[in-house]
């Protein structure tokens, strides 16, 4: 039988549906931004990769800070 540490176990916290909806949505936007800022790079078009680079960061910043938030939110709650 194999250790009990050859195994990694995953834990998901119980989340609302548009939780996970709304996650879905933010991850599909950035990959939507990123798929644009690289198109316009290549492309050399530098006014719209500016800014498809700005809104791309933005959103990657704005979603983690919120994420990072829960979190530590979650982990005070729980100490």
């Amino acid at each position: 039988m194999a250790d009990k540490d050859t195994f990694t176990v995953l834990k998901f916290r119980n989340r609302s549906w548009y939780i996970w909806a709304l996650r879905a949505a933010w991850f599909l936007w950035v990959l939507f931004w990123a798929e644009v800022m690289v198109g316009s790079g290549k492309e050399a078009e530098s006014r719209a990769f500016v800014i498809s680079l700005v809104i791309f960061l933005v959103s990657l910043v704005a979603g983690i800070s919120l994420w990072l938030w829960g979190y530590l939110k979650f982990k005070k709650a729980r100490t």
